[in-house]
């Protein structure tokens, strides 16, 4: 049993000597799984059981430290995504529409493996309001316009369809149609230092045609919390 107990001092020992990030993650859970494992070990298998234990140990331990710098080069190296993020609402410089003009207004923008998803809300009228989460997804493809859950969205005719494009990396395009008729097409540009993003707007509406030039500030830091 002694040999045992020297055995788990070692183990102990490799746990602790693993990366932070990683530890950070497993808590003290690598080292209570030796402690369990130990005499069951050499019950069962003995010496050549132990052995192999604490060698699997020990070729794990440079393994976790080339991922934990792997990931902070990847970290370093990365270039952040021009689109995601939290953006405020310039009302001086945007052109809204006068009945529709908000008193604040935000967009956040996550990217997703097919594009981003978007979700607008503010202050109107004293009152908070919001969008539904949707999707841009920039493939060029055309798809039914559908919520998150693939159900229909009421209000929105059938058959319509919408679609998305990226023409360039600071450019989002993309828009609805329903029958080959266009209802209403939307531009989203960064602007070359990435600190504002120009959303235009424009459609056929109840009144008839109608564009919106909303221009937003990139909010640094970004309070924003991803989905999910």
């Amino acid at each position: 049993m002694n040999r045992v107990n020297r055995c788990g001092r070692i183990y102990r020992r490799l746990a602790r000597a693993f990366p932070h990030e990683f530890r950070t993650i497993c808590g003290d859970g690598l080292e209570q799984l030796g402690e369990d494992l130990m005499p069951v070990v050499w019950r069962d298998q003995g010496v050549a059981g132990i052995t192999r234990l604490l060698a699997d140990l020990a070729m794990r331990l440079p393994l976790e430290y080339f991922s934990t710098w792997a990931g902070r080069l990847k970290e370093l190296t990365m270039t952040s995504d021009l689109f995601e993020g939290t953006w405020r609402a310039n009302i001086d410089k945007s052109q809204w529409d006068p009945l529709h003009t908000p008193e604040q207004a935000r967009i956040t923008l996550e990217a997703t493996a097919t594009g981003y998803l978007m979700v607008a809300y503010g202050i109107k009228d004293g009152q908070a309001v919001a969008e539904r989460p949707s999707p841009i997804i920039v493939d060029g493809r055309r798809r039914p316009i559908v919520d998150l859950n693939g159900r229909p969205i009421a209000g929105v005719p059938p058959g319509a369809m919408a679609f998305g494009s990226r023409p360039d990396p600071q450019t989002i395009e993309g828009g609805a149609e329903v029958d080959g008729k266009t209802l209403g097409k939307r531009t989203l540009r960064v602007s070359e230092d990435g600190k504002t993003l120009t959303v235009t707007v424009e459609g056929t509406g109840i009144k008839g045609p109608f564009k919106t030039v909303a221009v937003f500030d990139r909010v640094e830091p970004d309070p924003y919390v991803p989905f999910g």
